[in-house]
């Protein structure tokens, strides 16, 4: 048996060396293939790429039924016969024809844009030019999606806020004018109040106080002197409006306390005032520590100046 010489053998193991790596490769660059066609048919956008000589070179189905474009042009691979089929669609096919034309001319523009179809619907159109290692022009890739739902929406919502801001100017326009009622009428009543209170003054100073002028004149006894002479401020705080102030307190004063106040005003000592209110001295006083601690006076405080200074 003749001997296979070594250097043949060890060409043949380099052989086998390489075929193996050839095969690898091979099996690399299919799968690499096939990951990008399922990430082109994955994808939400129709996609379509283009070489040089306007051939289709690659495309994934979505792009295929959004233009419905006919099997015997996709095996054409002839791209100018594809923009006939979508031109059919489009409301402004011009447009569409010029962009697609300039930016065939122009590799290194990129493109974003809309077009509106026929059917009512809205493509977003993206386009960039592909290059090879050499940053040679080997074509463009273009990116169709349909944005009509989206366009819908904010159709929508625009005119959603257009109605609400509509209604906003109108409630504050009917604000502004029920704000202008308010004040007049508030005028209104101010000038009535002010009317009211001279009324109300002319009565007391023209039907009450002659009488009590007349009484004045009167034998009385002292008693009743004091009892006149409490009726006086009774009057005058009415007047005034003192006893709504008292009642405007954080701390309303009982009707006892506000007769004691008056008392107090007035000038009367606790006997006077005990007298007049028919209790005893000691009662008086202890109506006394109420109002200091109502009206909020320190030690030292003087109440009757303190009820003066309020009327």
């Amino acid at each position: 048996m003749e001997s296979i010489p070594v250097g043949l053998l060890e060409c043949s193991a380099l052989d086998k060396r390489k075929n193996h790596q050839l095969r690898q490769h091979i099996k690399d660059l299919e799968f690499n293939h096939h990951i990008l066609q399922v990430q082109q048919e994955l994808s939400l956008d129709g996609i379509l790429v283009v070489d040089e000589n306007w051939t289709m070179v690659s495309y994934n189905q979505r792009f295929v039924d959004m233009w419905e474009i006919p099997i015997q042009i996709l095996q054409s691979g002839d791209d100018r016969k594809s923009i006939e089929t979508v031109l059919e669609k489009l409301k402004y096919p011009d447009r569409f024809m010029e962009r697609v034309q300039y930016l065939m001319d122009n590799p290194l523009e990129q493109s974003r844009d809309e077009l509106e179809l026929l059917d009512g619907r809205f493509i977003d159109r993206y386009s960039a030019a592909v290059f090879d290692k050499q940053r040679n022009f080997r074509g463009r890739v273009w990116f169709f999606r349909d944005i009509t739902e989206l366009r819908h929406s904010k159709l929508l919502l625009q005119q959603q806020n257009s109605e609400l801001e509509k209604r906003v100017h109108e409630r504050t326009a009917e604000l502004h004018k029920l704000n202008d009622t308010l004040t007049t009428l508030l005028h209104s009543l101010e000038k009535e109040k002010k009317v009211l209170e001279e009324k109300v003054t002319a009565n007391f100073q023209q039907a009450l106080l002659p009488f009590l002028d007349t009484l004045k004149e009167t034998p009385l006894s002292k008693r009743q002197q004091l009892l006149l002479t409490m009726m006086e401020h009774a009057l005058s705080d009415l007047l005034s409006s003192v006893n709504s102030s008292m009642q405007s307190l954080r701390y309303p004063l009982t009707p006892t306390e506000i007769k004691v106040a008056n008392c107090i005003k007035a000038g009367r000592t606790s006997k006077e005032i005990a007298a007049l209110l028919c209790c005893s001295e000691r009662t008086v006083e202890g109506h006394r520590c109420n109002l200091r601690r109502k009206l909020g006076l320190q030690k030292g405080e003087n109440l009757f100046l303190h009820l003066h200074s309020r009327s």
